[in-house]
């Protein structure tokens, strides 16, 4: 009887790694980039963590509740939220993923912010159309050049909204992009890391996220927006 045990474990694993294989590459891509984001934006330390470890960490956590029920579907949304939760929690900001906060209520105050019209300063602070008149905000160099992305993460990004990837040919329109991008609401943004780097579908965020279909293509909607006029 007690040989039961380590069998059953041990068919376990071998079903949670069959299923999770074919998840583990995507997955993996939207962790390092979302690492990379976070370092870009001064979040966590540049090269403190890894993302294999951080991986390790999320399969353990996951498989520690997973059972045979759970088909590759289930699993993969499992993962990315499991892998989101990390993360944020690295960059102590997992209290906006609790599951006790309703996405859906959040979203429509972001959605909101999003339809402002506004550009981005120096440090980070919203600057509303109106004000731009300023002569202060005529200046060609007014934003600091960490907020430029890598290239292959610009061209993931344009690439994946369909923007002119031409319009960031020059330093000044590349710092005006990163901002922007780096400046979206959280869970905005999140949406759109899936969507880039994870390669999900409206679909696949909604029920990662347990958000609305609706909401989440408003989101990319109101971004794509946002990034085009710049």
């Amino acid at each position: 009887m007690k040989t039961k045990e380590p069998m059953l474990a041990e068919t376990n694993f071998e079903e949670f790694y069959k299923k999770s294989a074919a998840i583990i590459p995507s997955l993996k891509k939207y962790a390092a980039s979302k690492l990379k984001l976070a370092e870009k934006e001064g979040l966590i330390d540049r090269g403190f963590y890894d993302t294999n470890e951080i991986l390790d960490e999320v399969f353990l956590e996951v498989y520690r509740v997973y059972s045979n029920d759970i088909d590759e579907k289930h699993l993969r949304q499992t993962l990315f939220l499991r892998t989101i939760q990390k993360i944020n929690h690295k960059i102590e900001k997992e209290n906006q993923f609790a599951e006790e906060l309703n996405m859906d209520i959040i979203l429509k105050d972001e959605l909101n912010l999003l339809k402002e019209g506004y550009s981005v300063e120096a440090d980070g602070d919203y600057i509303f159309d109106e004000d731009l008149n300023d002569i202060s905000y005529q200046q060609d160099s007014f934003v600091p050049a960490h907020f430029i992305l890598d290239q292959p993460m610009e061209l993931e990004i344009t690439g994946k909204l369909d923007l002119n990837e031409n319009s960031l040919l020059s330093d000044k329109n590349r710092i005006l992009f990163g901002a922007a991008f780096f400046t979206l609401p959280p869970i905005s943004k999140n949406i759109i890391e899936l969507y880039v780097f994870g390669n999900q579908d409206i679909l696949e965020i909604a029920e990662t996220l347990k958000v609305s279909k609706d909401t989440v293509r408003k989101v990319i909607e109101r971004v794509k927006e946002r990034l085009e006029i710049l």
